[in-house]
């Protein structure tokens, strides 16, 4: 999911320009709205689907009058989510015009790879306390590779704190490889409940992968940020972690997308397309999951804040392997002021 959204934002920044200058005529508008209506039919939730299906029928006198696609798709979007409540539920310029097409094989491997695969920091804060922020997980092996470099890095550390404040999504490998990491026996994950083209329902249940040669943090306490950015397969990682008792969540509640989809986003034609989600999140060991309602952390806090009230019960929390006059130090000062030791790292 996550990769579909930075392919359609990276051509909508080279095409800008030429969607000013080639508005939406009423029949192309209105078709646009009748595929979306036909395209609906591929939700998970057939009911659902009937009444937003009736919404933009009920509104297509004033859909059609709307000519720029980037107002069209917000106007479209507002109807889905407001009926649907599904914040995956979303329509979204992807093309200048029918005819440009987006982002290549190649230019989508080369933006991924400048994007560091969703790593945006990996460190060891004083303490000894390991912290790694990712702004998405890659779906691809590429990620898990990432991940795998990451916690080698970390995997001496006597605590970690995994940042997804930011996280917007994607899943697949590198989410899947982090919690194989994270405890010896495999932890319980989300299962997807799909409800297939030809009407059938199947459910898929993903499993962490687990190194050969051994997860590098099974035992040692973890923290997860989260606030009301973190979406989509973030807040499954969250979920996980939470429903597991693997972990403690600190932040905000999350902003409750469990909706996925295992198909590519439907076209409408004239450079918009629309995610329409075919599938349910829910987690064996609660039976529930975090769609409208998102992730209640375990300790909450405002988002500012939430990386220092995680450091904080990390430093008391750790137990360290190694004591030195310098670490023990460096410690004793960090349990003292922990937002100091913060801000004086920063510096670094």
């Amino acid at each position: 999911m996550r990769l579909l959204a930075l392919a359609a934002a990276a051509a909508l920044t080279v095409a800008s320009p030429v969607l000013a200058a080639e508005e939406l005529t009423a029949k192309q508008a209105g078709q646009v709205v009748d595929t979306l209506v036909s395209n609906l039919n591929g939700y998970f939730d057939a009911a659902k689907a009937k009444q937003v299906q009736a919404a933009l029928k009920a509104e297509r006198k004033r859909l059609v009058a709307i000519h720029d696609r980037e107002q069209l798709a917000q106007a479209l979007s507002a109807i889905t989510l407001k009926t649907s409540g599904d914040q995956h539920l979303k329509v979204s310029v992807t093309t200048a015009s029918a005819n440009q097409a987006g982002l290549s094989a190649t230019e989508q491997a080369l933006l991924d790879q400048r994007l560091a695969y969703g790593l945006m920091a990996v460190r060891r804060l004083p303490g000894n306390i390991g912290y790694l922020k990712l702004r998405y997980f890659e779906q691809t092996a590429a990620g898990a590779e990432v991940i795998e470099d990451a916690m080698a890095l970390l995997q001496h550390t006597d605590a970690l704190i995994i940042d997804l404040r930011e996280n917007t999504g994607g899943g697949g490998a590198s989410d899947e490889r982090l919690l194989g990491h994270l405890s010896r026996k495999p932890l319980a994950m989300a299962e997807l409940h799909w409800r297939e083209a030809d009407g059938r329902e199947t459910i898929e249940r993903r499993q962490p992968n687990t190194p050969a040669r051994g997860p590098l943090y099974a035992d040692k306490p973890v923290y997860v940020l989260v606030a009301n950015r973190t979406f989509s397969a973030a807040e499954e990682f969250a979920y996980d972690i939470q429903a597991n008792k693997r972990g403690l969540l600190v932040g905000t509640r999350t902003r409750g997308g469990g909706n996925p989809a295992n198909r590519d986003a439907p076209a409408l034609g004239f450079g918009l397309s629309v995610f329409v989600p075919n599938g349910q999140a829910i987690h064996p060991l609660t039976g529930k999951g975090w769609e409208g309602v998102g992730v209640q952390p375990d300790v909450e806090t405002p988002p500012e804040s939430a990386l220092t009230e995680a450091y904080r019960r990390a430093l008391a929390a750790a137990k360290p392997l190694v004591s030195t006059p310098r670490s023990d130090k460096e410690r004793a000062d960090a349990i003292a002021d922990p937002a100091a030791a913060l801000t004086a790292d920063q510096k670094l």
